[in-house]
């Protein structure tokens, strides 16, 4: 059996986009350097859906401690809920986050906070020099 040259490039691209593909999924198994944040855990009010009142609950607080702004922002809970941060992190900018917002990555079943603790928050994004930076932050107990 001979792979012809277009067989080659395809095989060749496929796996530029799969190794591509496990970076943007596991960036903490790649490793890369530090990103710039600060994260809390707290309980803070939050404004309800309908926007009449604010409501008490379980927050991740994301501050950027650097002089850019941090575009592509993702945060992880536990290594299972995900939420992506579309607008670019300010500098000094605190995002104050419900953790019913994350939702699984492998389903669209959101986080519980009643239920599970968070052991972990690991945010990645890109710093100005397009390298992708990761920070874990991990914590023990609850909130309270």
């Amino acid at each position: 059996m001979q792979l012809s040259r277009g067989g080659l490039l395809l095989c060749l691209a496929a796996m530029v986009v799969v190794g591509l593909s496990v970076y943007a999924v596991f960036p903490e198994s790649v490793g890369g350097p530090p990103l710039p944040v600060e994260v809390q855990l707290d309980r803070q009010p939050v404004e309800t859906t309908s926007g009449v009142g604010a409501v008490l609950t379980e927050v991740v607080v994301v501050q950027n401690v650097s002089e850019h702004p941090i575009a592509k922002l993702t945060l992880e809970i536990n290594g299972q809920y995900l939420l992506f941060q579309d607008p670019p992190l300010a500098k000094n900018e605190i995002l104050v986050l419900p953790q019913r917002v994350f939702t699984d990555k492998r389903s669209s079943q959101r986080f519980n906070p009643s239920k599970y603790d968070v052991q972990e928050v690991m945010v990645t994004g890109q710093l100005p020099s397009g390298a992708r930076g990761v920070s874990t932050f991990e914590f023990h107990g609850k909130t309270e």
